[in-house]
């Protein structure tokens, strides 16, 4: 089967967290004997037909996508230069487009992350092929917001709408609900791999890992505040993995309050791997922001849970359905709740052995191979 990819977010390298998951969805249909071709957004620069490990890449050029995310970019651009940011917006989806309609024309199924552009692009390209489009998170809100929930309505009727989380539903949009996969394997871990990782970074004390951007839904703030109250308690040591907007503002309050964080910037490859199994938890302390916009199923836990790293998050769009008893659960913006939730894993041994235990159980249920066949609908292998 020839299947074509459409998407903005796509890693710029092997190893890049940008549109990661889109990639490995592509990479376990390239395991499966399939051919795959990808349009998708540039860091401000196009390149037309690279291969990025086996898979066909055309890069259109945007500023759009990357350093922080299309929601951040967007709403930055819209205050400070809105008419050239619609401008902006508006020849990227025409050049998607055009890309799509000469590019993927021979392709036997099209496969879209993010219903704005791209669900809408793909579906005007489609033909009589089979369709799936997938709804995230940042474009359901961005819809909500716009009052356009009727094109989501259209498109349930047009091609196979996948939901990443129940929470971000439609009514009147009939779609299955399924989060964004996983290779498990690739996070397995023995003790011993753990405690060499933790040599690697030079863990001398109880650690726990943020990892993911530096924008205001993540919640990062609300962290330091807990890590300053921990502190006194535990000799604690915080490790800030990613970049975006809100680093610098980051570092000076981590500063402020004397914190003892390392704010490592963006990770690839296996650096991530290393981080999961070397911390004592991962912390995702997401919020709820004036707009309504929150996490969707973020696949940072399920990486989490696989590498048996105990995961606390805060109770935001699909994290409760994801972790169910595998993680423990915060209420957003509390910070009271958050030191609760790390004092229990980074004191008590017997949570902290039963979240490394049930993590990798959990996981399997997001593996590849057991979600790719249900957001696609139809059978992969052979």
């Amino acid at each position: 089967m020839y299947v074509g990819v459409v998407t903005t977010s796509y890693p710029r390298f092997s190893g890049d967290a940008a549109g990661g998951f889109v990639h490995e969805l592509n990479l376990y249909l390239r395991r499966c004997g399939h051919r795959v071709t990808v349009i998708c957004a540039g860091d401000g620069v196009a390149k037309s037909h690279e291969l990025l490990d086996g898979v066909e890449v055309h890069r259109l050029s945007s500023s759009l996508f990357f350093h922080g995310g299309a929601p951040d970019a967007l709403s930055s651009g819209l205050r400070s230069e809105p008419l050239l940011t619609l401008l902006r917006a508006g020849w990227f989806s025409g050049s998607l487009l055009a890309q799509c309609a000469e590019r993927l024309r021979d392709c036997d199924m099209l496969i879209s992350h993010w219903l704005v552009p791209c669900g809408l692009l793909a579906t005007l390209c489609q033909g009589q092929r089979r369709h799936v489009a997938i709804a995230h998170s940042s474009d359901i809100h961005l819809l909500r917001r716009l009052y356009a929930q009727s094109l989501v309505r259209w498109l349930a009727k047009q091609t196979r709408l996948m939901y990443s989380a129940a929470h971000l539903r439609v009514d009147g949009a009939p779609g299955d609900v399924v989060a964004m996969g996983v290779t498990v394997s690739d996070f397995a871990a023995t003790d011993e791999v753990r405690q060499k990782a933790r040599q690697t970074l030079g863990c001398a004390t109880k650690t726990v890992l943020f990892l993911g951007r530096l924008v205001p839904v993540k919640g990062v703030p609300v962290l330091l505040d807990a890590m300053a109250e921990l502190a006194s308690e535990v000799p604690v040591e915080l490790i800030v993995a990613g970049d975006g907007p809100e680093r610098s503002k980051l570092e000076a309050q981590a500063r402020r309050r004397g914190l003892s964080v390392r704010f490592v910037g963006p990770v690839f490859g296996t650096e991530k791997q290393t981080l999961l199994w070397a911390a004592d938890a991962l912390v995702l302390p997401s919020l709820q922001l004036a707009d309504g916009r929150t996490e969707g199923a973020p696949v940072v836990l399920w990486e989490a849970l696989a590498a048996g790293c105990p995961v606390v998050a805060s109770r935001v769009g699909g994290v409760a359905d994801q972790l169910q008893t595998a993680g423990l659960l915060t209420e957003p913006g509390d910070v009271a709740s958050l030191v609760c939730a790390l004092r229990q894993v980074l004191t008590d041994d017997r949570t902290a052995r039963r979240l490394r235990e049930e993590g990798p159980l959990r996981a399997r249920a997001a593996d590849w191979s057991v979600v790719a066949p249900q957001l696609l609908g139809c059978t992969l292998t052979g």
